[in-house]
């Protein structure tokens, strides 16, 4: 016995281990009848070249040769037809590949092979002639490249990796049988077995190929068997060297007891030599043929051993995708986890990630999903082309394909604990195409098998954890919004609990009111300024969206789309993704509650899900909130006239004063009281004098500035506060005040104006009370002299010592009895309605012109307007008369001038105007009444109020006559200089008209203000 039977011995050994396993453990079908049959010639050829081999039969070595070279053949034709089944469909009628057997055993019975047999010290050596040689090429050419290139193309059309693993498998052993076949007629080679080597390899490849329930990949097979080789083949080519050397050094013969002592001492040594360097040799292995992926699965390894370490859910689903995507080389692979209140499966964790300004689509499975279901049911690998193939996936939605076939997913493959799907993996094809081996789906399974505890669990705790936090916002949430009733405040606090589980840059809330919307609170670093500072209309809005389909409404990027008008204002604010989230009370949309952020698509639907909830929570406390407000401001504002009553006046000056105090400024107070409004009230009625108040109001507070704010004060009487404005400032937004309301009221001829009273802080005073005081000064200072005008505080022009002192109570019963009396004779004639107010503005002026000091040309606006007093006492019949008056009637008419001195002169501080009224009448050439005075005999005054009422007589329309033009009344003026009026004073008085002297309205018949002008 020799060295060259150990391994045709081996794997004739190995042929009957493999048969005893596949007689045990398989069906007796086509496949494995052939695969048994294969095994049994290949057993007969190895173990007929034992005895080839061995010191057996040495005189019949050339027919035992020829024996080996049949079997051979046969072993070779025997495989053909058992991988033909893995390619071809067809059966076989006629078995024409038998024919190379026939042919080899006819050579043989010729002789003409083996050349020849040679028997030496050595051992056998067979010597196959050309013959053979031929007859082995046509064997190879016809059957071995012929199956193999069959099994490419198989290969390559086979879309299942388990199909086309197993025929990777058979083209190995194609190669094997191929290459050491082969090598069988390379002449160094000649000698050895080698044939057997790559008969016995092919064989183990097969029977592991046809066994194994599960095959391990191709190269994963590949990478250990070359380890295996390296170790143990290594191993036994020591021992056989050395075996070889002993026999040539010391003349050992190799029988059957050495080669069991051999076997026996030899393999524990080899495989305790071995056992140090396996796990080093295989790490290199793998490293060579894996490439790039061999550390990502280790570190995948390494994440699998210490996964009950990871410590949160997001860091557990970014390492898991992409340390999977890289150990296999997907594309890309998408983690899918349950919703928690839906149940559908969405997009959690996708790796690559989304680069910045980069969206990729987010996949979602609904819960009663198709795919779902056979996940579910069948827990295993499901590729996507089944979904064109199986009837069950017919009834997937359409928009599920749509979103399957854009996130390009080639497969989904369950993450399954007790039954549950816990997740769903989804992997995109291999990069350039390529499919996917046994080894890389494998890789998927078991770790998609070994996370699923680990996964469920975690994500079960993050749950309740997030419901907790959840619950926890929405308690102190609650709290928040019921502490006060300040809503800015409120929602200030509550923006920054929010803050807490969602992400934002702005919020707001956006109350309804009419066809209005407002920002009522705002919190966050941009603040849309141009919307919040104004209630706009509610119409083209996001929130009449929200109104009308009472959901929430989500933009995940206002710069890409934006579907309403306010969005323009938001994306200059720089934000991008938006929420509009419906504040629901008693089944009613109030507003709507506006989450923002800088970026795109920031909020997910759990997010939004959790605002939703927010929204429902705050609603109500809003809703009250918005009540108490209203309610508030109800206490706060006059209900005729919609400006802040007299209360929130004194509120806000005490207010003013504090701010001005810390920051040493000054501002400014307008008292403005009606003149002549008692008169209209009693002549019209109360409604009409309502709405003559109305539109007052409304004149007042359109000509304030926007930061200042008008009250009404209480009666005819009104309030401005001008916040940070100097005492000239306030004289400007004073006169504009008193200037709209003269035109308003003149252009409605109810012969109404103002006086307007002014004082500063600190100038005037540093208390309320003493602003409101001097204020207050100033504006009877004004109607004192003649009303339509505004007076700047006695602190600052003094121009009376009556005011300063104090002699006579300017608010005594006296004075206001005889100014209310003027009024109501002045009011007795439809016709000449405020004419009194008329002949107090041309007297002023006339006396302003020729130089008179303050006080007289104040006495004499006093006079002016005290100046028909005496008509009192004239019947209204004969007042209102609409023809001309007898004698009698003009005897009454002419007894006027001195009733109203008697009237004037019983006041103390009237007594100086008792000359003016009484004269008033004189003319110059002393053909007046009621004394005849002429010339200069005449008071100045008097002088002055005859022409001053002269001109406001003719400029008025009369029961029998039109009122003239400004030439016609000029024109009689200059005729009566001379005789009527003194004639210096009527040319001082035309220049003044002709030079610009502000007209008023005529006054004829005076109707009261209809609402309808409101």
């Amino acid at each position: 016995m020799n060295t060259h039977v150990v391994i045709p011995f081996i794997a004739s050994v190995a042929y009957l281990g493999l048969l005893g396993v596949l007689l045990a453990n398989r069906r007796w079908e086509l496949q494995q009848r052939l695969f048994v049959a294969f095994i049994v010639v290949a057993f007969l050829y190895s173990f007929t070249d034992l005895f080839v081999r061995g010191d057996y039969l040495m005189d019949h070595k050339q027919l035992l040769a020829q024996i080996g070279i049949c079997v051979a053949i046969w072993t070779v034709v025997q495989y053909h037809y058992f991988i033909r089944l893995f390619f071809s469909d067809r059966p076989v009628r006629i078995p024409f590949a038998y024919l190379f057997l026939v042919a080899a055993i006819g050579l043989c019975v010729a002789g003409l092979i083996p050349r020849e047999t040679v028997v030496s010290e050595q051992g056998v050596t067979v010597h196959y002639g050309l013959p053979l040689v031929l007859l082995g090429t046509a064997v190879f050419v016809l059957l071995g490249i012929r199956d193999a290139v069959a099994l490419f193309r198989s290969h390559r059309l086979a879309a299942d990796a388990g199909e086309r693993n197993q025929i990777a498998y058979l083209i190995t052993t194609i190669v094997l049988f191929s290459v050491f076949m082969l090598l069988s007629f390379v002449p160094p080679f000649g000698s050895y077995p080698v044939a057997h080597i790559g008969n016995l390899l092919a064989a183990c490849v097969l029977s592991y190929a046809v066994v194994a329930y599960r095959l391990l990949d191709i190269g994963v097979f590949m990478r250990r068997g070359l380890v295996m080789l390296l170790l143990y083949g290594g191993g036994v080519a020591v021992v056989l060297v050395a075996l070889e050397l002993a026999r040539a050094l010391f003349n050992v013969r190799f029988d059957m007891r050495t080669a069991l002592s051999v076997i026996g001492i030899g393999i524990p040594v080899v495989l305790f030599l071995t056992h140090g360097v396996r796990d080093t040799l295989h790490r290199k292995i793998e490293e060579a043929f894996v490439g790039n992926r061999f550390e990502a699965r280790r570190q995948l390894s390494e994440f699998i051993e210490r996964i009950y370490d990871v410590p949160t859910l997001g860091q557990f689903g970014r390492q898991l995708v992409s340390l999977l995507a890289r150990s296999t080389g997907a594309r890309s692979v998408l983690l899918l986890l349950p919703n928690g209140d839906s149940g559908d499966f969405t997009t959690s964790f996708r790796y690559p990630s989304n680069g910045e300004g980069e969206r990729q689509p987010a996949l979602e499975l609904k819960r009663e999903s198709p795919v779902v279901s056979w996940l579910g049911r069948e827990k295993q690998l499901l590729p996507v082309r089944y979904l064109s193939i199986m009837p069950e996936f017919q009834a997937l939605w359409q928009a599920e394909r749509d979103d399957i076939d854009a996130a390009q997913v080639e497969m989904f493959l369950p993450v399954a604990h007790r039954d549950e799907i816990v997740a769903i993996l989804a992997a995109s094809g291999k990069s350039g195409g390529k499919p996917y081996s046994v080894e890389e789906l494998e890789l998927m399974r078991i770790v998609t098998s070994r996370v699923a505890a680990s996964m469920e669990k975690q994500y079960l705790y993050e749950q309740l954890q997030k419901q907790e936090q959840e619950l926890t916002l929405l308690n102190r949430l609650a709290m928040v919004v019921t502490s006060s009733m300040d809503m800015q405040d409120t929602f200030n606090g509550f923006a920054r609990e929010l803050q807490k589980l969602i992400p934002l840059d702005y919020a707001a809330v956006a109350l309804v009111d009419g066809d209005r919307v407002k920002l009522t609170a705002i919190y966050g670093t941009v603040i849309a300024t141009d919307l919040a500072a104004m209630a706009h209309s509610l119409q083209g809005t996001a929130t009449e969206w929200v109104m009308k389909n009472k959901a929430y409404l989500y933009q995940p990027d206002l710069q890409a789309t934006t579907a309403f008008w306010p969005d323009n204002h938001y994306v200059r604010e720089g934000i991008r993704s938006l929420i509009h989230v419906p504040l629901l009370a008693r089944d009613a949309v109030i507003g709507t509650l506006m989450v923002a952020s800088r970026e795109s698509h920031v909020y997910g639907e759990e997010q939004v899900k959790l605002l939703d909830q927010v929204a429902r929570q705050i609603a109500a406390p809003i809703e009250n909130s918005m009540l108490y407000l209203r309610a508030e401001q109800r206490s706060r504002v006059d209900e005729l006239t919609s400006l802040f009553n007299r209360r929130h006046f004194e509120e806000r000056l005490k207010e003013e004063v504090a701010r001005h105090a810390r920051h040493d400024g000054a501002f400014s107070v307008l008292m403005i009281d009606l003149d002549a409004f008692k008169a209209y009230n009693d002549m019209y009625g109360h409604p009409s004098g309502d709405v003559l108040l109305k539109l007052v109001a409304q004149l007042v507070a359109s000509a304030v500035r926007d930061s200042d704010q008008a009250f009404r004060y209480g009666g005819d009487e009104f309030a401005a506060i001008l916040p940070r404005t100097s005492p000239e400032d306030a004289y400007i937004v004073a006169e504009r005040v008193r200037v709209r309301v003269a035109k308003e009221m003149e252009s409605r001829q109810s012969g109404v104006t103002c006086s307007i009273g002014l004082a500063s802080y600190p100038a005037d005073g540093v208390m309320p009370g003493e602003l409101v005081t001097t204020a207050d000064t100033a504006l009877y200072y004004a109607k004192n002299t003649g009303g339509n005008r505004t007076y700047v505080s006695a602190k600052i022009f003094s121009e009376t010592d009556e005011l300063s002192t104090g002699k006579g109570n300017h608010r005594g019963s006296g004075l206001s009895a005889v100014y209310a009396l003027a009024a109501a004779v002045d009011a007795k004639d439809h016709y000449t309605y405020g004419h009194s107010r008329k002949v107090n503005i041309y007297s002023v002026v006339l006396a302003e012109a020729v130089g008179l000091p303050s006080d007289e040309v104040s006495r004499i606006s006093t006079s002016a307007l005290l100046h028909d007093i005496g008509k009192i006492g004239v019947p209204d019949s004969i007042l209102n008369k609409r023809g001309e008056l007898d004698l009698e009637e003009w005897e009454s008419i002419k007894s006027h001038p001195r009733l109203g001195a008697n009237i004037v002169g019983n006041v103390h501080d009237l007594a100086p105007c008792v000359g003016n009224i009484l004269y008033h009448h004189e003319k110059w050439d002393g053909t007046g009444y009621p004394e005849g005075l002429r010339g200069k005999s005449i008071p100045l005054g008097a002088r002055i109020l005859s022409i001053a009422d002269a001109f406001a007589a003719m400029a008025s329309a009369r029961p029998y006559r039109e009122a003239l033009e400004d030439e016609q009344a000029l024109e009689r003026l200059r005729r009566g200089a001379g005789t009527q009026f003194d004639p210096e004073l009527v040319e001082v008085f035309i220049h003044e008209v002709e030079a610009g002297l502000p007209r008023k309205d005529k006054v004829g018949r005076v109707p009261p203000i209809q609402a309808s002008h409101d």
